[in-house]
């Protein structure tokens, strides 16, 4: 089962690293400087390569170890279970990936779509948390506080709300060893608007980075995983849904706050990405 698992995910890598090839070649023809598009590609690459490696590794001596019946044998129940974890947290940073790089493509090329609804905000938030709750850091708490009650509703795409907030939290969860990560959902902070908000008592962003960690490929420690695209990709949703990202600057010296503010009542329209 693992073997079929890692032989699934080889094979998206590959369409992924061409997709990543492609997007670079054609940013190198928009913009008309091949020198430094072919830079560019090459350090995106070898940023890349690293992502790719350190799940793809563990997948794979995992899945071994737990296909070899004299080794599997000789595991424990909670080791086995402890062993299935990692694939599985190793195979949705992977497949995390490849979603990024697939949606700021459709971003790009137009073909991105929004599904508007009924968007319940506090359930939004639920799933959001509950499904990357499991690799939060130990020690450290994630909780959830709104003020709007349990059945308030916005018009909205609830998948695109909720990828919002669960980006915002992996960014927390990358940068946050210990305290804790707070999800709020304001009425009052912004008039006219619904602010979604996750605080995290992690290292923090510098003030003169604000803007710069919104750009596609960015990351402000390369040692972490990802492709950079995340916050991108929250801020180009945010547009479309009539709302904007941000980083509160307000909040120095005590981690990191990322805003997302959403229109309450106003007739949704798709805009621009």
């Amino acid at each position: 089962m693992y073997s079929i698992i890692s032989s699934i995910i080889i094979a998206i890598l590959v369409i992924a690293l061409a997709i990543i090839i492609y997007m670079y070649y054609r940013e190198k023809a928009n913009v008309g400087k091949y020198k430094q598009g072919m830079k560019a590609q090459k350090e995106y690459l070898q940023n890349m390569s690293h992502d790719i490696r350190t799940p793809m590794n563990a997948i794979c001596g995992f899945s071994q170890i737990l296909c070899n019946k004299q080794i599997r044998d000789m595991l424990s129940e909670e080791e086995i279970a402890e062993y299935g974890v990692i694939i599985q947290s190793n195979t949705d940073l992977l497949s995390n990936l490849v979603n990024d790089i697939l949606d700021i493509s459709d971003m790009e090329s137009g073909k991105y779509r929004l599904n508007i609804g009924a968007c319940n905000v506090n359930d939004v938030c639920r799933k959001a948390i509950s499904t990357v709750k499991y690799r939060c850091p130990e020690g450290v708490n994630m909780y959830m506080t709104s003020e709007v009650d349990d059945d308030y509703t916005i018009e909205s795409d609830s998948r695109r709300v909720e990828q919002v907030i669960m980006n915002f939290l992996t960014n927390a969860e990358k940068h946050t060893e210990e305290g804790e990560i707070h999800v709020h959902v304001s009425l009052k902070e912004n008039p006219s608007m619904i602010t979604f908000s996750v605080t995290d008592t992690g290292e923090g962003v510098p003030p003169e980075k604000a803007e710069l960690i919104f750009g596609r490929f960015e990351k402000l420690n390369t040692m972490n995983g990802g492709t950079g695209l995340g916050l991108p990709i929250c801020r180009k949703i945010a547009t479309q849904l009539g709302g904007e990202t941000k980083l509160d600057l307000t909040h120095q010296g005590k981690g990191a706050r990322f805003i997302f503010t959403h229109p309450i009542s106003t007739p949704l329209t798709a805009q621009p990405a």
